[in-house]
């Protein structure tokens, strides 16, 4: 029955936020008896809100009751989680932020249990299973809670490892396959950057991205970058320089979902390197763009797109040499190559942030592509009223096409002293 009254009543979410948080303000006041009633209430009503803001707060909520008081219900509550986790559920948006949850909380508990607690083995064996689900929040949410279970299982760490890249590389599911990255990038997290050498990661993931008679492999491979650059972040850049050319590799694979796990984990790659990272690339990147073989060039040419989600920093100080750089190869003889080059260009106006010079993206770039544009692109930069802060990217592109603007200018007049000058300045 349809109560009319509710029919455009909006939905009351702030309270049960204001609850989850009362929740927590009184975590300290919880008595043994009152845990197993509060975590079956989170895991029947609350975890499954609709609302982000609740779902948080109530596992924020949880986490506090569970660092204080998990210990005195340490197994009653391992198994509730467990036996909520294993239940069978229909597939669903609610579902899944069930489990993600639930994953939350045993992963939190796990932390009270003994270094030599026999359970410890079977809460990690739980947690992989639970990384299958075709669900990316469950999949960090698992990453995350498999890190600090970790050194308690070193013994048993390389079976662990084994059977993660068995199934990033054989599974048939993507959902496997992409919760594989995220677990061997927990496990990774959890022994320390030297367990990328102590298991050869690299190696293995090399192996896999030259595996030609399955795609899986490959893409298997490029999830494991991606997965492994976001969870280590800075302590992964020391080895972009070596999984470099099986990125340019697979930027020209012949499957489509290479080519987008591929891209994929070049933004994350991109997105986390410091200055230093990407002065290391560029000359190889940069060269890349002089070879014969079009794929190579071609894979180039994506990479250095990429560099448009690196922070604002790196790319203020990179823009000005990659800007040039794929201009020209906008007329290079291979069709695949100029496309590559005009949609690499394209992603750089994609990452800026001022609002007006976000809309003279289009103009600028056709400048940067065709010299008779521009006094158009001069024009309109000088008709433009700012009102908003210019940060660094949007200062770099608009520094950079007023370079190139002049050096195109001083061609047409034929000044060989300037010309010569603006040469040197752009390669």
């Amino acid at each position: 029955m349809v109560i009319t009254q509710s029919l455009n009543r909006s939905d009351p979410w702030p309270a049960r936020l204001a609850t989850a948080t009362a929740f927590k303000l009184l975590a300290p006041s919880f008595t043994e008896n009152e845990l197993d009633p509060f975590f079956e209430f989170l895991c029947d009503e609350v975890l499954c809100d609709i609302v982000s803001e609740v779902r948080q707060a109530i596992l924020s909520a949880g986490a506090a009751v569970i660092d204080l008081h998990g210990s005195t219900r340490l197994a009653s509550l391992i198994t509730m989680f467990e036996e909520h986790l294993g239940a069978p559920v229909r597939a669903g948006e609610s579902n899944d932020h069930v489990k993600e949850g639930l994953v939350i909380l045993i992963g939190r508990i796990s932390r009270h249990l003994e270094p030599r607690d026999p359970r410890i083995p079977a809460v990690i064996d739980r947690l992989v299973k639970a990384i299958e689900t075709p669900s990316e929040q469950v999949q960090m949410a698992v990453s995350d809670c498999l890190a600090p279970l970790i050194k308690f299982v070193q013994p048993n760490v390389a079976l662990l490892v084994d059977r993660l890249f068995d199934t990033l590389v054989n599974a048939p599911k993507y959902a496997a396959r992409r919760g594989a990255a995220y677990g061997l990038a927990g496990v990774i997290k959890g022994t320390g950057i030297l367990g990328m050498n102590r298991f050869n990661v690299i190696r293995r993931l090399r192996a896999a991205t030259e595996d030609k008679k399955r795609y899986e492999s490959r893409q298997g491979a490029m999830f494991a970058f991606e997965t492994l650059s976001s969870t280590l972040g800075r302590l992964f850049e020391p080895y972009v320089t070596h999984i470099l050319p099986f990125l340019l590799t697979c930027f020209g694979d012949t499957i489509g979902d290479v080519r987008e796990a591929t891209q994929d984990a070049a933004r994350v790659i991109m997105g986390n390197m410091s200055g230093y990272g990407v002065k290391l690339m560029l000359p190889s990147l940069l060269s890349g763009l002089e070879e014969k073989q079009w794929r190579t060039k071609k894979g180039s040419i994506e990479l250095l797109g990429m560099m448009a989600y690196c922070s604002p920093t790196q790319l203020s100080l990179s823009l000005p040499i990659v800007i040039p750089r794929l201009t020209g190869v906008l007329t290079d003889s291979h069709a695949q190559v100029r496309t590559s080059a005009s949609k690499s260009l394209k992603q750089f106006g994609k990452v800026i942030s001022n609002p007006e010079i976000e809309s003279l993206v289009p103009v600028l770039l056709k400048a940067l592509v065709d010299p008779a544009k521009t006094s158009n692109a001069l024009n309109s930069l000088l008709k433009t009223s700012f009102m908003h802060y210019i940060d660094r990217s949007s200062l770099a592109l608009v520094c950079t096409s007023i370079r190139l603007t002049a050096h195109f200018s001083l061609c047409a007049t034929g000044d060989s002293h300037h010309n010569a000058r603006f040469t040197r300045a752009r390669s």
